[in-house]
């Protein structure tokens, strides 16, 4: 491995430890002071999406940890679970998600202020409370 600044790393997941996000596959997250926390806003945009988290319990006892795996947006090379928030109505393939301010995302609605996230990729679609196929993307402020 070569110590020069043109490495680029080959992914975009951000490993992360300090939060329990155990429980939140597929919510969207922001960053306070370099610690991921659930995004709380429909028009502040998110970072990233919790692609798998867990907490870690030694048998022996000791510290609790966490291990998170966290999806930059914008710098996704395909589909990832988003959750879909239970105020949503149901997506159809190729529909346009939007932020929720649970943390999940919503089919998108004109005529407000949103950030948009990315595209409903799975083929049979999804409800309300669902994880499902989400092509991410940078997020994209609108007000039309």
């Amino acid at each position: 491995m070569s110590d020069s600044a043109l490495q680029a790393k080959g992914n975009a997941i951000y490993m992360d430890n300090t939060a329990n996000l155990s429980g939140y596959a597929g919510y969207l997250v922001t960053f306070a002071g370099g610690n991921p926390t659930l995004n709380a806003s429909t028009t502040i945009p998110a970072v990233g999406v919790v692609a798998d988290a867990r907490t870690r319990i030694p048998l022996s006892g000791g510290t609790t940890y966490y291990d998170n795996a966290i999806g930059i947006l914008g710098g996704l090379p395909g589909p990832m679970r988003g959750w879909v928030d239970l105020g949503s109505v149901a997506l159809n393939f190729g529909d346009r998600v939007m932020q929720a301010a649970s943390g999940g995302v919503t089919k998108e609605v004109t005529g407000s202020a949103r950030v948009v996230v990315g595209i409903c990729t799975d083929k049979n679609g999804a409800q309300p409370g669902d994880l499902t196929e989400i092509t991410f993307f940078t997020p994209l402020y609108l007000t039309y």
